[in-house]
């Protein structure tokens, strides 16, 4: 008996010595949480714990519609704060000190926390949304908060200006837009509404709010003219954001529904990737459900982002039981294709508590280079491997044991290449990843790799290209290259059987000196022909 107690340890102790070897833990991806609002957080110790567990970027929530917990000229202060502590700089400061990204999240429009006198001042200006009652957002049940209105001009520039500040005053790495939208269909149908959007669509509404309501006569006018209040700020705001500090990313914390983002929230993300005005995009994959998450929600975002910027899936781990789900869920996303995660949320629900056995199973790996730390990259694919599958434009499958032929561009396009380089890249037969067909981000270039002058060199880079299977388990590797950013290089594969992406790691100059960064092509599958 004395013989079995002794073993049970030791089997106990073996396991966990051999637990790293079956971590099923992929490198270079995004592998954040986002936070919560709060004064006084221990901001070396959030940090610390988040390096020491694999992870590399924190949102935390510290802009509130009319209210932040940092000194500001735009927004009042937060409530319950201690004088003189800033709490933007101090998570600033231990985020770099521990090789963090601090990306600020902000929630636009909704007055979460806000002193009333704050929302009274604002409720006796207007600036409050109301729904088709006429009610305020704290007197609806569906809603149960001020919303300010997104077609008041002031309310339109304390947005802007609030996200401006923090970007000029701060070294935050990112910015995210989060409540980017309307809280549902039934809003805004406010006084100001009326007759910004009667001036809009050049129409008079004789029946308010009938007529702009489904079925109406202006029903589709006025759906567009909502989504348009919306998307035109978000351009403006990243537009102004990038221009103050070009290496700033630019985010979404985006609604995961396609149909409801557009038809109800009037937040049409898609069109903000196209338009290239985010560096990543975030959706709210919030559930318990990894199937939910593999067959309902990622497919459809991972296809109208369609490899044009990386997308970060947001994973509820508030809703979840156990790290065990959380860990099951990171696997799903990384086998869907996305480039990362973004967990809620830190001090929500046990994911704080969770950090180390996550650390054991699927965050060991280093977590760096980043995905939007990559140039603006364009793949395309040809070859026997394209032509023997089935007709696809682009192609998600490709024929296993064919060449596949891959073009790769890092870069904007370079103003001039050979006639080889030309014909090379005009073999190819579909583009997977192109700009806003495709993506055109601000000013033209990605945030970080400014456009060369006329008089400047081309800024090089140099890496190399391999088949990486989902977790990032190298299949093959096709080659190397240096060079000219923008210039069109051909790599040749013998396609592998299941799912896979092409995957480029390199080094690329970044503001006065040079980083390292990685990009993949969006999750191609590999299948056997029929015998014949």
């Amino acid at each position: 008996m004395a013989r079995r107690h002794l073993l049970i340890p030791l089997i106990a102790f073996c396991v966990a010595l051999a637990a790293p070897a079956f971590a099923q833990s992929r490198r270079a991806e995004m592998r954040g949480a986002w936070m919560g609002n709060g004064y006084n957080r221990d901001w070396p110790a959030i940090m610390g714990s988040l390096k020491d567990n694999g992870f590399n970027a924190l949102f935390p929530n510290l802009c509130i519609g009319a209210m932040a917990y940092y000194p500001s000229k735009v927004l009042v202060p937060a409530p319950g704060g201690t004088p003189g502590r800033d709490e933007l700089a101090e998570a600033v400061k231990a985020a770099k000190q521990n090789g963090v990204e601090l990306h600020l999240w902000r929630i636009n429009w909704a007055l979460w926390g806000v002193p009333k006198d704050t929302i009274a001042k604002l409720e006796a200006a207007g600036r409050l949304q109301r729904n088709a009652k006429g009610q305020l957002g704290r007197e609806d049940p569906d809603v149960t908060v001020d919303w300010l209105c997104p077609s008041n001009a002031e309310n339109r520039r304390l947005e802007k200006d609030a996200m401006v500040e923090a970007v000029r005053n701060y070294d935050i790495a990112g910015i995210q837009f989060d409540y980017m939208r309307f809280p549902n269909g039934n809003y805004c149908y406010c006084d100001n509404c009326k007759s910004e959007f009667q001036k809009s669509a050049k129409v008079t509404v004789t029946r308010w709010p009938e007529d702009v309501q489904q079925g109406g006569a202006h029903y589709d006018q006025w759906q567009s003219w909502r989504r348009g209040l919306i998307t035109s700020l978000a351009i403006d705001i990243s537009e102004e954001c990038h221009r103050i500090k070009p290496q700033i990313f630019v985010s979404l914390a985006a609604w995961p529904d396609l149909n409801d983002a557009y038809n109800s929230v009037a937040q049409e993300w898609p069109l903000w990737v196209k338009k290239g005005i985010l560096d990543f995009i975030c959706p709210m994959d919030y559930t318990k459900s990894k199937d939910d998450l593999v067959n309902n929600q990622l497919p459809g975002q991972l296809e109208q982002v369609h490899g044009a910027i990386p997308l970060y899936a947001g994973l509820g781990a508030f809703v979840m039981d156990s790290p065990g789900q959380l860990t099951d869920q990171i696997q799903a996303t990384r086998d869907s294709g996305a480039d990362g995660f973004l967990a809620f949320a830190y001090f929500s629900g046990d994911l704080h508590k969770w950090l180390p056995e996550l650390h054991r199973s699927v965050t060991a790996a280093d977590p760096y280079p980043m995905p939007h730390w990559s140039p603006m990259p364009q793949f395309t694919f040809a070859g026997p491997a394209v032509g023997a599958a089935k007709s696809e434009t682009p192609p998600k499958t490709v024929a296993a044991g064919q060449q596949l032929q891959v073009g790769v561009t890092i870069g904007p396009p370079a103003a001039a290449v050979s006639a080889e380089e030309r014909a090379s890249t005009e073999q190819a037969a579909a583009v997977l990843r192109q700009a806003a067909g495709g993506r055109t981000p601000v000013g033209g270039y990605q945030p970080g790799f400014p456009q060369p002058s006329a008089t400047e060199e081309t800024p090089r880079i140099s890496g190399r290209i391999v088949a990486e299977s989902s977790s990032g388990t190298t299949l093959a590797v096709m080659g190397a290259f240096e060079g000219e950013m923008g210039v069109p290089r051909t790599f040749r594969v013998i396609a592998p059987e299941g799912p896979f992406r092409i995957a480029v790691y390199g080094t690329a100059p970044y503001g006065e000196g040079k980083r390292d960064f990685v990009t993949r092509s969006i999750l191609l599958t590999g299948v056997k022909p029929p015998p014949k």
